[in-house]
């Protein structure tokens, strides 16, 4: 007889420990795949409204400012990332 114990599935999408868990795992440093990696990115900024939940904004439009910056660091680094993995495999 198998118990059945009631999982709340909103609460699991929500708990970041699970998502650092998953994330890190995934992490292409540690061998993990970097589409999957940036694929699991992607899904936990939709269910988890991008990640700023319970953070008060910086005064005078920071967050837009600080959301540009990283989402041009992210977009270098995926570059960086993916020039040195073709390259990579030249050797």
């Amino acid at each position: 007889m198998a118990v059945t114990r009631s999982i709340d599935r909103r609460a699991l999408l929500d708990d970041r420990h699970m998502w650092r868990l998953l994330l890190a795992r995934l992490h292409p440093d540690i061998g993990g795949d970097h589409e999957l990696f940036l694929f699991a990115c992607a899904v936990k900024g939709e269910v988890c409204g991008g990640g700023h939940r319970g953070r008060k904004p910086i005064i005078d439009g920071g967050w837009q400012r600080t959301e540009r910056f990283l989402q041009t660091w992210q977009d270098a680094m995926d570059c960086w990332a993916t020039r040195n993995r073709e390259a990579l495999k030249i050797f």
